[in-house]
């Protein structure tokens, strides 16, 4: 069987335009991968319980009233209330499958068994549905039934154990990054799952964990522990196989410098014009660096204070030697490469002004139109739910 999807009214259509996708996930994973699907075209349509997304309830700042993590995760999304637990809401959910191309769940693992919408089920009723499933730990082993969430998978992938200080205790990595990766691992593998079918084929379930994740993004910690035995330890702001290459005081901030390849070494001993430095033996190979490192760390860290963050910026940028300054998050907002990168998005609609960040790939034969700010509650549900109506049962014939 050959799919294709029609041709939007405006503008050159997008991959997915004429797709649809039913969002059943909640928090960032299954959101973000959805959302991702919503900006190449895809409708969307959230299903949420009678609460709402928990995320609807998530921000930094609660005592303001304002929760970013909803609106970060589900623009261009209408959302309906179901409720999964009632008979009308399940007919109502299978009435959605029926019509979709992929479905996202992120219940724990037999949840969606129990209401009868897990993939075997909903599949023997859809069989060209792609069937998308994150859960924390996958479907096998001791913890399948563990939910998890972002910190805590952190801690049992070995992310915090190689995040911090030497002396200090494991930490943990900013924001939610092994969700957010989540997200586009299950994006892709649902693309790859609509491509299958298009040529030829039909539905898919494709699964993803965050576990699974979490090891995979540092696969090399791990290959280096499986191949040879070698453990993964905590170095700071200074990565174990590479010097000199890490954070660096300045006279009057922080920067990082990355110069360990063998000509970009040569050429920073030149900036940094330090004669000790570029006689030392200790220093003259890659591996030599690295072994001294104790040594040269010390002695590097003395020459960069001694000018500002902008002056070996500039001499570092003229030389094409890997550099940067360290900022926090409204300073990135406003640096000169944000603006020219055109990251924000701009959700603002006449009741309130939201601002988030683009999906990060660019396109030359379309663009991603301005985007449709996070649905209220139930926003959509007259129109999500008018095409439903034969799924309700008929009435009882009158005796």
């Amino acid at each position: 069987m050959t799919f294709s999807a029609p041709a939007g009214d405006n503008g050159p259509s997008r991959p997915l335009t004429g797709y649809r996708v039913i969002d059943f996930s909640q928090i960032v994973a299954g959101p973000m991968a959805a959302m991702v699907l919503a900006d190449l075209g895809a409708e969307v349509i959230k299903v949420e319980p009678p609460s709402g997304d928990a995320s609807r309830q998530l921000g930094s700042k609660p005592d303001r009233g304002y929760y970013g993590m909803f609106d970060t995760f589900n623009r261009n999304k209408k959302s309906v209330v179901i409720d999964l637990q009632t008979d009308a809401g399940h007919r109502h959910a299978l009435a959605l499958i029926d019509q979709a191309d992929v479905m996202i769940e992120s219940s724990r693992v037999g949840v969606m068994d129990r209401l009868k919408l897990g993939s075997e089920a909903v599949l023997e009723r859809n069989p060209y549905l792609i069937y998308v499933s994150i859960t924390a730990y996958g479907e096998r082993g001791p913890n399948a039934q563990r939910g998890g969430v972002d910190v805590a998978i952190q801690a049992e992938t070995g992310w915090m154990s190689i995040t911090g200080e030497p002396d200090g205790p494991p930490t943990k990595l900013g924001a939610v990054p092994i969700d957010a990766a989540t997200g586009h691992i299950a994006a892709q593998g649902a693309l790859a799952a609509l491509l299958a079918r298009e040529r030829g084929g039909r539905g898919e379930v494709v699964r993803v964990s965050l576990y699974d994740v979490g090891c995979h993004l540092h696969a090399h910690d791990f290959t280096d522990y499986l191949t040879m035995g070698w453990l993964a330890k905590r170095t700071g702001n200074f990565p174990a196989a590479t010097t000199p290459s890490g954070v660096y005081q300045t006279a009057d901030g922080t920067m990082v410098l990355s110069a360990y390849m063998p000509h970009h070494w040569r050429v920073a001993l030149d900036i940094l014009d330090d004669e000790s430095l570029r006689n030392d033996p200790r220093f003259e190979t890659m591996k030599d660096r690295v072994l001294n490192r104790d040594a040269l760390l010390p002695a590097l860290q003395a020459i960069l204070k001694t000018r500002t963050t902008a002056d070996w910026m500039s001499r570092f940028s003229a030389a094409r030697i890997t550099s940067g300054v360290v900022r926090n998050t409204g300073e990135a907002a406003e640096s000169d490469q944000f603006a020219a990168s055109e990251m924000v998005v701009d959700m603002s609609d006449g009741q309130r002004r939201v601002r988030s960040i683009r999906t990060p790939a660019r396109y030359e034969s379309f663009d991603v139109p301005s985007p449709i700010p996070s649905p209220a509650l139930d926003a959509d549900r007259s129109t999500v739910l008018a095409d439903l109506v034969s799924v309700e049962p008929a009435p009882e014939p009158v005796e």
